[in-house]
């Protein structure tokens, strides 16, 4: 093995080297990100339940009004 082929490999290990630990990185950042999507799906999904209780007694609550109105409108002309 020549001066120059023994250089290039040693270039070519590194660069391999090189592309092997940034396929690592991504990879774990991938992770990561991966888990971070999770938790705010959780999280959304979280948000939506309580959002339909809130809208579920805000209807009761409109429909309770709404009765009360009623009542106020039945009411004996001697009240």
């Amino acid at each position: 093995m020549d001066f120059f082929t023994g250089r290039y490999n040693v270039c070519m290990s590194e660069r391999l080297t090189n592309v092997e630990e940034k396929i690592a990185y991504l990879e774990k950042f991938v992770a990561d990100l991966d888990g971070v999507v999770r938790e705010l799906h959780d999280s959304l999904d979280a948000v939506r339940l309580e959002m339909g209780q809130l809208q579920s007694r805000i209807e009761q609550s409109a429909q309770t009004d709404g009765e009360a109105d009623d009542l106020e409108s039945q009411r004996p002309p001697h009240y």
